[in-house]
Formats: structure tokens, sequence, C-alpha cells
């Protein structure tokens, strides 16, 4: 009889309902498919960025959105936070020289397309109802949420009033236009 019992094979005891966890070889396999589909820009392209930008690099896509940002109108021109709440175009930098204090937000996930940003002073970006960009809430509501849209290698901000992010002519950051042109694309930082 102790003869039979070593042909039996011997496993993890399984339960009624309990999953099998084979999906952490489909993880690192899909990881591994992703990097190789992704046709972005080239080492020396990254690099060459990062030195124009004082060691930050432009997002190409929305996982690369976390942590400290800085959002960038026209040439070396960063979206500048004053301490009444509002935002203003800041002076436009030197290469190799990266955005100011005041000009570094940070970057909160809110769902699988939106962000929150919040300014140095402690204030979420929301948009008020004339479409002016102001940073004064402290919480997340649906004023405060911005989606980045992705296309052909450019970037808009979609505000949450369905508008996009621009510049107007005093220099103030608004979301007033529905469409993205030339003058709603941003880099971020």
């Amino acid at each position: 009889m102790a003869d039979s019992y070593n042909f039996v094979k011997s496993s993890k005891l399984k339960l009624k309902g309990e999953k099998s966890s084979h999906k952490k070889h489909k993880k690192k396999k899909r990881k591994r498919d992703r990097e190789d589909d992704s046709a972005g820009p080239s080492v020396s392209e990254l690099r060459q960025d990062q030195e124009l930008h004082g060691g930050w690099w432009s997002v190409e896509n929305f996982d690369q959105i976390k942590n400290n940002i800085a959002i960038e109108l026209g040439n070396s021109s960063y979206v500048m936070a004053m301490d009444t709440g509002l935002f203003t175009l800041g002076a436009p930098h030197a290469d190799g020289e990266g955005p100011d204090p005041t000009e570094q937000l940070t970057a909160i996930v809110v769902s699988e397309t939106k962000i929150a940003l919040k300014s140095g002073y402690g204030k979420y970006l929301g948009v008020n109802s004339e479409g002016v960009v102001i940073g004064r809430a402290e919480a997340i509501g649906p004023r405060e949420q911005w989606e980045p849209v992705f296309q052909e290698g450019k970037m808009a901000l979609l505000a949450g009033n369905s508008c996009f992010v621009s510049c107007n002519d005093s220099g103030d950051i608004v979301a007033t236009t529905k469409t993205a042109g030339d003058g709603e694309m941003i880099k971020v930082p």
C-alpha cells in the first residue's frame, strides 16, 4: 500500500473557487510586447530633449504623467502659478534651464484618462465659469480634472469645461477653445 502513494503527484492544496496564478507570466509577456511595439523617440532624441529642458523630458503617453510636471506653452515658456491663484505664462528660459519652482505642478492620476494638477501653493487647478484657469480649490472636483489628449506626436490638455488650455493675449492661461489648434498644443516635461 505504501508503494501506491509514491506514484501520486503531490501538489499544492487547491480550494474550491480559488483561481490559479498564471497571470504572472502573462504580465511579463505583455510588458515585453508593449516595449517592442512602442516606436517612440530614440535614446539620443530623449537625451537632447533632457539637455534642452534642464533634465526634464517631454511625455509621450498618459502613463508617463506622474509626480512633478511642468506645462510648456510656446518656446521654453512654462505655465507659472501666482499667489493670487491665477496662472500666467512665465518668461522664456534659456537652453539647458528647467522650469522654476513656481512653474512646477504635481500630477495626480484620477482615472484611466484624467489627472488632477496641484500647484506649489497646495491648491488644485480648475476652470472658472469664464474659462480662466485658477488654482484655488482645496479638493478635486469635476472642474479640477484634466484630460491629456495625444495625437500625431502632439499633446493638448482638455479642461473640465470641455475646452483646451491655451494662453490669451494678456498672458493669462485660459480654457476657451473647443478645438485644439497650434495655440493649444503643449509639452509636459
